[in-house]
């Protein structure tokens, strides 16, 4: 998963029988939505990583977009699904329980049994797309902003999670997938809650999130309830990772093996 992110010219790495291949970037949010659903279903997989500035021939082939999350299976000829959304329903709907573990074990479909509910739950996921597009602002907000916009952001940043604090509230469990362990929603959502305490390192008390939030009792609960999952666990990095990745991002000079360098 923290393996060194492949260039321009070269090769691509020959595909590992019997696992699914996942074409990534270790920073990217949509592309930790595919890990954490394949860890979450328990299907053995194995992570090549792009460097996104100067991709590698190879990713065009597999996606015209060049873009991460692609999922490619051993095997496969039928090519090669990207775009986050449906890799994540594809793993889903393949692995209905995580058989392909190898272990005995079953995971249950992560998406709602119910088509009603399934919907709803879709739509409260694009919605989200509010949470995102704010996310991003923040992130490229020019230095000499001033204190009022700065926090303006942060306001209307918490103002778009309220939603998600009321849904949580009426469905009255520890996650949006019920109350045993997260389902769909909840791990489609996580990667920004695990960056979005990141801007307080780089704008300081103007945009301390973590403060921000302290009214959304539900989500501060779901966040430390998410934070425990065992796939969670699997690719989370800190928010003084982020920040350090962001920082460079935001320079438009991001290290995308820096936690291969930060080992040196």
């Amino acid at each position: 998963m923290n393996s060194k992110h492949l260039m321009i010219g070269d090769p691509c790495p020959p595909l590992i029988n019997g696992k699914l291949r996942i074409y990534s970037m270790r920073f990217c949010p949509y592309a930790q939505r595919a890990l954490l659903i394949a860890a979450a279903k328990k299907i053995p997989y194995d992570v090549v990583n792009i460097n996104l500035r100067t991709k590698p021939e190879f990713i065009f082939e597999k996606n015209p977009g060049g873009k991460v999350p692609t999922l490619e299976l051993a095997g496969d000829d039928e090519g090669c699904l990207y775009e986050s959304l449906i890799v994540c329903d594809y793993m889903d709907d393949v692995y209905p329980c995580g058989a392909s573990a190898g272990d005995g074990s079953c995971v249950d479909r992560l998406t709602a049994k119910s088509p009603l509910q399934k919907a709803k739950d879709r739509i409260l996921i694009e919605r989200f797309n509010a949470v995102t597009t704010l996310d991003n602002q923040a992130l490229m907000l020019p230095p000499e902003s001033s204190d009022a916009e700065i926090k303006e952001l942060l306001q209307n940043l918490v103002d778009s999670l309220k939603p998600f604090e009321y849904e949580l509230g009426m469905r009255g469990t520890r996650f949006f997938g019920g109350n045993e362990k997260p389902g769909m929603v909840d791990y489609m959502i996580w990667p920004w809650f695990e960056r979005l305490p990141a801007h307080a390192l780089l704008w300081g008390s103007n945009f301390d999130f973590q403060q921000a939030k302290s009214c959304l009792q539900q989500l501060n609960a779901w966040e430390e309830e998410m934070i425990k999952d065992p796939a969670v666990k699997e690719s989370y990095l800190s928010p003084e990772v982020h920040h350090t990745y962001r920082l460079g991002k935001k320079r438009g000079s991001q290290d995308y093996d820096l936690l291969l360098h930060s080992k040196d």
